[in-house]
């Protein structure tokens, strides 16, 4: 049995709350499912002053608080594909919030729900009702607190997606887990 325990190191704590940037990155995490010692990769993309969570890790909520950034910051969630290394903290974020945007294709919508409909026993009608679902397409665009999204197919074992975001002429490209 393989106990995981997730790390976080911020440092000292921040005396001032963390107010967010009008674009930029922070990363929760850069290790693999199969490392019992770090935490997975994950990171937000800070967009017009919100955070979008992209394959949050487990315990993200604490890790914000105990780095003075609040997690009401964060409001949505871009889900790239269900391996538990992947999905863990997007459904943990969804249970601890009001309301949060989920950002997917619907193959990948339709495993999340599948999946946590047997981890937990509700049904996959129940747990679609705790969080506002946006469905996104390949190759069309989708607008995130004014920023350019474009999402893709990436190479992996089961339906896995990237995208590129593109905000006051600035790019990044995500290419998921490949």
């Amino acid at each position: 049995i393989v106990e995981y325990k997730a790390r976080y190191s911020i440092g000292k704590r921040p005396h001032e709350p963390y107010l967010p940037p009008l674009f930029g990155l922070t990363c929760l995490g850069s290790s693999s499912g199969f490392d019992p010692k770090d935490n997975t990769s994950g990171f937000i993309l800070w967009i017009n002053h919100h955070g979008i969570m992209i394959d949050p890790p487990v315990n993200t909520t604490e890790w914000l608080l105990d780095s003075n950034v609040s997690p009401k910051f964060i409001d949505s969630i871009i889900l790239t594909h269900c391996h538990a290394d992947h999905d863990a903290g997007t459904m943990q974020k969804i249970l601890e919030e009001q309301r949060i945007t989920l950002y997917t294709t619907e193959t990948v919508l339709d495993s999340f729900l599948r999946k946590y409909s047997a981890f937990t026993g509700f049904p996959e009608s129940y747990l679609h009702t705790l969080f506002a679902f946006n469905g996104v397409k390949i190759d069309l665009p989708v607008f995130i607190h004014g920023a350019t999204f474009k999402f893709f197919y990436t190479l992996h074992s089961i339906p896995t997606i990237g995208f590129t975001a593109t905000f006051q002429g600035k790019t990044i490209v995500y290419s998921s887990d490949h």
